[in-house]
């Protein structure tokens, strides 16, 4: 599970099933967003359970699934090891920090 944050030039939302990019320093690799824990427009602070969709702007918890297991830590155990950009048809949508590694 990883805490984002997408960009303000978001133009089309991140759903359940986005394929991704996950860039982790000099690592790409093919990633699919499979749950939208909760999501927090930066406006307000109220806290929406189970989004439908990221909009621009606007911070979330999410899980990601990728296709092949790569070396990663926890962001409160190793801040260089648990930083992390989501990237779709080569542009930033989101940057982000592991905050639990679920298997």
């Amino acid at each position: 599970s990883a805490k984002i944050l997408s960009m303000d030039s978001l133009l089309v939302p991140i759903i359940r099933g986005s394929q991704v990019l996950l860039h982790m320093h000099s690592i790409d690799i093919p990633a699919v967003v499979t749950k939208l824990v909760s999501t927090t427009k930066r406006n307000t602070a109220k806290t929406q359970e189970r989004p439908r969709m990221i909009t621009g702007g606007s911070s979330a918890t999410v899980e990601i699934t990728m296709k092949e297991r790569i070396c990663m830590e926890e962001f409160n155990a190793c801040r260089s090891l648990g930083r992390f950009v989501l990237r779709r048809g080569g542009d930033t949508i989101a940057v982000g920090v592991i905050e639990h590694i679920l298997g």
